[in-house]
């Protein structure tokens, strides 16, 4: 009996393991796919910037954990906000990041990168995927925090030389919260127009 718990504790664990190891390896191949649409279009000078914004805008909606990240962000203001203003901000809020993501990559210019390692972080539920990238004798450090919800994988963080993008928009907006006492119609309203200025700072 005690041959056949333990045979079966076995099976247990090398099929944990390599449920474990399947599971970032498609986070990494998802990632890897999803870096390389976005790259392909800013290797492409006939692609004009409107497509290409358009591309980064449609994989934060798609790929990344916007409402959770708003939601964080928002900190107090979220919880007394009606649900109204509340989905207003989850919009506006993923435009942000997209035209922030637009404005970082006019600085694209033919780096390589390479995924270098992909782990499973039990502690916190997510997969972490290194990306190294390289220009000339330069090298960034990047990790991507992966989540799989419901079959699908999703990006919650960016850390970037150990600089969190979550963290760094947290403190941002802890600041445009302060200016507006907590209000998040206001902040709204900031943010649009803030949105609309980079926009055209983009495309212009």
């Amino acid at each position: 009996m005690r041959k056949v718990l333990l045979y079966f504790i076995s099976l247990f664990i090398i099929f944990n393991t390599q449920y474990a190891n399947a599971n970032k390896d498609n986070a990494k191949n998802w990632l890897n796919n999803e870096i390389k649409k976005i790259i392909d279009m800013y290797r492409n000078d006939d692609i004009d910037t409107i497509t290409k914004l358009d591309a980064i805008e449609s994989a934060i909606n798609n790929s990344f954990a916007g409402t959770g990240i708003a939601r964080y962000v928002a900190g107090e203001a979220w919880k007394i906000s009606s649900k109204e203003l509340q989905d207003e901000f989850v919009i506006l809020f993923k435009e942000h990041l997209y035209l922030t993501i637009g404005s970082l990559m006019q600085g694209y210019s033919n780096q390589e990168y390479e995924l270098t390692d992909s782990r499973n972080d039990k502690n916190e539920g997510v997969y972490l995927i290194d990306m190294e990238i390289r220009q000339n004798d330069q090298k960034t450090m990047v990790t991507w925090r992966i989540k799989e919800s419901k079959t699908r994988f999703y990006v919650i963080d960016l850390i970037v030389a150990d600089i969190s993008l979550v963290y760094t928009k947290k403190d941002e907006f802890k600041s445009l919260l302060k200016k507006v006492d907590n209000n998040l119609a206001e902040l709204n309203m900031l943010l649009k127009k803030q949105n609309i200025e980079s926009y055209n700072n983009l495309v212009n």
